[in-house]
């Protein structure tokens, strides 16, 4: 079931731009700090994130969330444009979308935490660590962004996810 029709007003331009820079250097951080996590040279565990983000966070979200909220508007992170480019209003399971959310949110945020820590153990050194301080440090700034982001939405009121509760 789609959600009703809520009057949502876009997001400037520049806080979309500024919402997908800090998304960036966020889970950048993450996939830097894998890197020393290599199988014949490669940095699989990095690569696996990024694909995984990618994936979850411009096909298959945007097209479980998007195409049932800021569709072809632009929400906070610009993401309700880039579902009406691909997907069809109200074309997926309104209901699947809580799950893959969670899911989705919760190995992007875990996954670089635990890589990046084994990585520091398997090879102790101060360079390791950095990446690790700046994603924790950029952890509880991105859900305060998202909280911000969630109170100020039109479909606050509607949406299962909201952070503005």
């Amino acid at each position: 079931m789609a959600t009703p029709e809520v009057e949502c007003r876009e997001y400037p331009p520049g806080f979309v731009i500024a919402q997908n820079v800090f998304l960036l250097l966020y889970f950048g951080a993450g996939f830097v700090g894998m890197q020393p996590l290599r199988l014949s040279g490669v940095p699989v565990l990095s690569v696996v994130y990024a694909l995984f983000l990618a994936l979850m966070l411009l096909v298959v979200l945007r097209k479980h969330l998007c195409t049932h909220c800021y569709y072809g508007k632009r929400c906070a992170t610009g993401w309700g444009k880039l579902s009406a480019l691909m997907f069809e209003r109200g074309s997926r399971s309104y209901e699947l979308r809580v799950k893959l959310a969670k899911v989705t949110w919760a190995l992007a945020t875990a996954v670089p935490v635990l890589g990046i820590s084994a990585a520091y153990f398997l090879t102790p050194s101060r360079h390791e660590l950095v990446p690790l301080l700046l994603f924790l440090l950029l952890t509880p700034i991105n859900f305060a962004l998202h909280r911000s982001a969630c109170e100020k939405c039109g479909m606050r009121r509607k949406c299962p996810m909201t952070m503005a509760r």
